[in-house]
């Protein structure tokens, strides 16, 4: 199928993949000595079964394959000002050289990392497939019922599901994750290179520790918290049921997919609250069944932090909610040719009803984990003033890409297409930087206070033109 009918942008999380050895979207080297980790620190017993040490199976084919895949497909015929055919002419020996799978996925992991841009990886075959412990269950540390962001340099508690497990044991917001099975959060994070940017700190802490978190329904794990006054807080903690379903698309890994809505009253107004993790088909009906629910709302909030993306194509669809006609939310470039996303304005619900796209108040909240179509769908709106964002300023990674299936088995994914936002710029590395700028603070969360939300339903409601109810 060609690139061009498949506008896929999806931010895979790192442990879906192999690490680049050489940095990727401006990340410079690791330091020569980074500090040793403790033995407590290995790759926990139900994390995905590895089959980096087995054989290797056609190593020359599958390197060139993904770097002939690249030379074709990449949309900047200079590479980023990468010499490719050197590349190819400096690894390719490397691959001829491999004799396992862990070897060559390094080798290719080397040569996607000489790029510097985001959306190159590859993902072995074990975890495309799903094979995870024997389960195809996506795994990760939601199921435990709490998020976690880095704040003022510490991995912490940012959001905790109500009735869940972590809530459950009495973790609260504020808290510092300390310890994940004896490991120490410190030491692994002590590993990320120096220098980095704040934001690909914070994303390439989430990462860490999210997968230190990873398991599947019913593992068990102790996890040294510290609470606000810095006193240490283990928990036992059973992973639940991973919330709403799975998503699998083409060759990439199962995700899970949930979204959640709900009212709110503030200052006599009623405001609706829509929250999702990632833009994936099985989400688009309930995003409608949502909009339904919430179209008499004086003012709605999208709750985007932490949405690492998906089917970019999404985007135009739930434009179309707010918008009224047909405007442009970016431009997707590939070689030799350009696609609009265009709003599809909504003109019917889900029952067939007429209807008009939502007209009142629209904020977006989104932080550094907001990733790919979500950044295409918050700059969009935010550059044709349909919405006023709120929070941080998001991942700058919104390459349009695709996975493509190698002679070994794994996935090579790749990007295919740079995106330009309806103001003329790109999309890729600044990112979105919201109309406010809410940072986390550690003081707001062990008061419970999700400021940026909080700010969000403040301006929503004062925004609304509706007459106050009684």
């Amino acid at each position: 199928m060609p690139h061009r009918l498949l506008p896929l942008l999806l931010a895979i999380p790192a442990m879906y993949a192999c690490r680049p050895a050489t940095p990727v979207a401006g990340v410079p080297p690791p330091r020569a000595e980074p500090p040793p980790l403790p033995a407590a620190c290995g790759v926990p017993a139900s994390a995905t079964v590895s089959r980096a040490g087995e054989a290797v199976v056609d190593p020359v084919a599958t390197f060139d394959t993904a770097w002939t895949i690249i030379r074709r497909s990449h949309w900047d015929t200079t590479y980023n000002g990468v010499d490719w055919v050197a590349v190819r002419d400096e690894l390719r020996p490397q691959a001829v050289r491999a004799r396992t799978r862990g070897e060559l996925q390094a080798v290719l992991s080397e040569m996607v990392g000489r790029l510097r841009q985001s959306h190159f990886s590859v993902i072995p075959q074990e975890v495309a497939d799903g094979a995870s412990g024997g389960s195809t269950a996506p795994r990760g540390g939601g199921a435990l019922g709490f998020e976690t962001r880095l704040v003022e340099g510490r991995p912490m508690v940012t959001r905790v599901d109500t009735g869940g497990p972590a809530w459950t044991a009495g973790v609260r917001t504020g808290w510092v994750v300390e310890t994940v099975r004896g490991c120490p959060m410190a030491a692994r994070l002590a590993r990320l290179p120096a220098g980095l940017e704040p934001r690909r700190v914070g994303l390439m802490a989430y990462q860490i520790v999210t997968g230190a978190l990873a398991g599947s329904e019913g593992d068990t794990m102790t996890v040294g918290f510290r609470d606000g006054r810095d006193r240490p807080r283990p928990r036992r903690l059973t992973h639940g049921a991973a919330p709403g379903s799975v998503a699998k698309v083409g060759n990439l890994p199962p995700l899970p997919a949930h979204l959640t809505w709900q009212r709110v009253r503030r200052d006599g107004r009623t405001l609706g609250i829509i929250r999702f993790n990632i833009w994936m088909p099985v989400l688009a009906a309930q995003f409608d069944a949502a909009m339904d629910s919430l179209r008499t709302a004086d003012a709605l909030v999208l709750d985007l932090r932490g949405n690492v993306g998906g089917i970019g194509g999404m985007s135009m669809g739930v434009a179309g909610h707010f918008l009224d006609s047909a405007y442009a939310i970016g431009t997707m470039t590939q070689r030799g040719s350009t696609l609009n996303f265009v709003a599809n304005p909504r003109r019917v619900d889900t029952r067939a009803r007429a209807v008009t796209p939502f007209a009142g108040p629209l904020a977006i909240v989104v932080d550094a984990m907001s990733v790919s179509t979500t950044e295409i769908f918050a700059g969009g709106l935010q550059a044709v003033r349909r919405a006023t964002v709120f929070g941080t300023q998001t991942a700058g990674e919104a390459l349009p890409s695709v996975p493509e299936r190698l002679p070994n088995g794994d996935i090579l994914y790749h990007a295919v297409a740079d995106f330009i936002g309806p103001s003329g710029k790109p999309v890729e590395g600044d990112g979105v930087m919201p109309d406010r700028v809410i940072p986390l603070t550690r003081r707001a969360l062990l008061d419970g206070h999700d400021a940026a939300l909080e700010a969000a339903l403040f301006w929503a409601a004062r925004q609304s033109g509706r007459p106050l109810a009684p």
